[in-house]
């Protein structure tokens, strides 16, 4: 198993740089990490099995019977499903088949690791997008603030250079802002559409899967019956065709184990509360993005909470009057430097911002705090 994995680590290493935030993350590093998980594992024969097990008197063609049925989809019959088991039928869903009745194919257990994979693929997109977009911006500006141990003339070097581009770039960081914002709108469309397309993948009850595993949860064990086997059929059938010792054609019928749906409805489960878990936390976090463009004083309160240490006065009077985006890569960089040079960092600006008129006093302000 640890081989396995091995490959995924580079998913769970630091970033030396945060560009993004934690909901963000958790499309495209966890998500994709999970996915790929639970890809790795499905296809794993040694540890699960071989992924179909069919019954069938014949030994000697036996191998090519399972072949034919995993290649051409089993089925179940609906008719059977609320029969009894053990006196009607021997499993849900299996029954003596009529030519006529309705039978309803599963062929979904062929592209399943693969459907994971390419979901994996998609969450990462809006990532991908964004280092494009973000072009090492905080890094560059951030330099080696984040060491707390430098000297102090490279200290102070290094804070006289953020403070000179934050300044000269002042009120430009408005593209940068919208392409995030973009990523992560993106990334609630993404999953979404993930949700969309699982459903369409698993022949229409994936939407509300969660749902009703947790009522059937909540039944009484005489009445309930399991919507796990409905959706990931343990035993199926297939019908096979073939010459007999005369020349005719015979039919053979055979029940079929499908091991790896035990693990498939398992992966499935979680994977909805994963995707209705990031649908509200990102559906949140777009929120509160509008209550940081509409409002000042949230973005203050916000980048107050990131860096308690700094003068508020300084905060107050660089972003209240200033953008969103602005205070968005104020954001980025209290994440990435000490919060001790971030402090200089914030006091050296609000002088520079305040002698050169781009930010007026405000005239009720009790704060006189001296910010260098």
């Amino acid at each position: 198993m640890i081989t396995l994995f091995s490959s995924l680590k580079g998913l769970l290493k630091p970033r030396a740089v945060c560009i993004d935030g934690f909901v963000f993350r958790l499309h495209s590093r966890w998500t994709v990490l999970i996915l790929l998980c639970c890809s790795i594992l499905l296809t794993c024969r040694q540890h699960f099995g071989e992924p179909i097990n069919c019954l069938q008197r014949d030994v000697s063609r036996i191998k090519v019977l399972e072949n034919f049925c995993w290649i051409h989809a089993t089925f179940i019959l609906p008719h059977a499903w609320n029969s009894t088991v053990g006196v009607q039928v021997p499993h849900p869903g299996i029954d003596r088949h009529i030519p006529g009745q309705n039978k309803v194919y599963h062929g979904y257990y062929q592209w399943v690791a693969l459907v994971l994979v390419l979901q994996a693929i998609f969450f990462y997109l809006p990532r991908y997008l964004w280092k494009i977009w973000e072009k090492g911006l905080i890094k560059s500006l951030a330099l080696n603030l984040h060491d707390p141990l430098l000297p102090g003339a490279e200290s102070s070097k290094s804070c006289k250079l953020l403070v000179h581009s934050l300044h000269i770039h002042w009120g430009h960081f408005e593209s940068y802002f919208k392409k995030y914002i973009f990523c992560e709108l993106l990334s609630l469309i993404n999953v979404l559409g993930q949700m969309w397309l699982l459903d369409t993948f698993l022949g229409g009850v994936f939407t509300n899967f969660g749902i009703k595993v947790v009522q059937w949860s909540e039944w009484d064990q005489e009445y309930r019956s399991d919507p796990l086997v409905k959706a990931f059929p343990r035993m199926t059938k297939c019908q096979f065709f073939d010459f007999g010792s005369s020349g005719d054609i015979q039919r053979v019928d055979a029940l079929c184990l499908l091991p790896l749906n035990i693990l498939n409805e398992k992966i499935f489960v979680f994977l909805w509360f994963w995707m209705v878990l990031l649908c509200c936390l990102t559906s949140i976090i777009l929120f509160c993005r509008l209550l940081l463009v509409a409002i000042p004083y949230v973005r203050c309160f916000a980048l107050v909470m990131k860096a308690p240490q700094v003068s508020k006065g300084a905060l107050f009077k660089l972003i209240e009057p200033g953008r969103v985006s602005d205070w968005f890569v104020l954001y980025l960089l209290s994440k990435n430097i000490d919060p001790r040079h971030f402090k200089t960092v914030i006091g050296k600006l609000a002088v520079a911002m305040d002698q050169n008129g781009y930010v007026p006093r405000p005239s009720t302000s009790k704060d006189n705090t001296t910010y260098v």
